[in-house]
């Protein structure tokens, strides 16, 4: 079920509301207090969300794209084991991390002409190879062709489900309150020092 928020800026406000800010962001770059604290936190907490939830709508299924694989044959002092050129021993291929993946559910190979009707959990793991220029995330496991089932990042409010906006509004209220709680008692502060200046030098004048 699609949810009736929009934008980042709904999502905001309404955060705002459930923590009684008055005013309203009219985007997440308008300059306000409000829009400045909730861009530096948006991202992630909705990032957080994500990998934390798994939701439906967040999951894709891609081809790896394949980095590196074992040597044909290992031969110690023949045909050695090559960082550079292989992945790291144990296991057989490395793959690319896809670039808006938050998180890697399952790895699977490919159908070659029919569905596989009884998937097998395949071993896989994270890690990052510093024998590439640039160094870079990488996926390890022992399959062929390999797929990827995985969480992605979703920035379109439009296609998250009510579930995950209703946790996301939530979670960016509890952390919004807290910085906005401070500007308010520092702008509180700042008046109440300007009527002690002005006091002061009508006292003196």
């Amino acid at each position: 079920m699609p949810s009736s928020s929009t934008t980042a800026a709904d999502i905001v406000n309404a955060s705002l509301v459930r923590i009684g800010w008055r005013q309203e962001v009219a985007s997440l770059y308008d300059g306000s207090a409000a829009a400045q604290l909730a861009l530096n936190i948006y991202g992630q907490t909705r990032d957080e969300l994500l990998r934390k939830m798994n939701p439906g709508f967040a999951q894709r299924n891609a081809v790896l794209t394949l980095l590196k694989s074992a040597p044909d044959s290992y031969i110690p002092g023949v045909n050695p084991w090559d960082p550079t050129v292989n992945p790291p021993v144990n296991w057989l291929f490395e793959y690319a991390y896809p670039d808006s993946c938050l998180k890697v559910r399952a790895v699977k190979p490919t159908p070659l002409f029919f569905p596989n009707v009884d998937p097998q959990d395949n071993i896989f793991s994270i890690d990052n190879d510093n024998y590439l220029n640039p160094a870079q995330r990488v996926i390890l496991c022992n399959v062929p062709n390999a797929l990827v089932v995985y969480i992605g990042r979703v920035t379109d409010p439009a296609t998250m489900d009510v579930g995950f906006i209703e946790a996301l509004t939530q979670a960016l209220g509890e952390r919004l309150a807290p910085g906005l709680a401070n500007l308010e008692t520092a702008k509180m502060q700042a008046v109440e020092g300007q009527g002690e200046t002005v006091q002061a030098m009508t006292e003196q004048g």
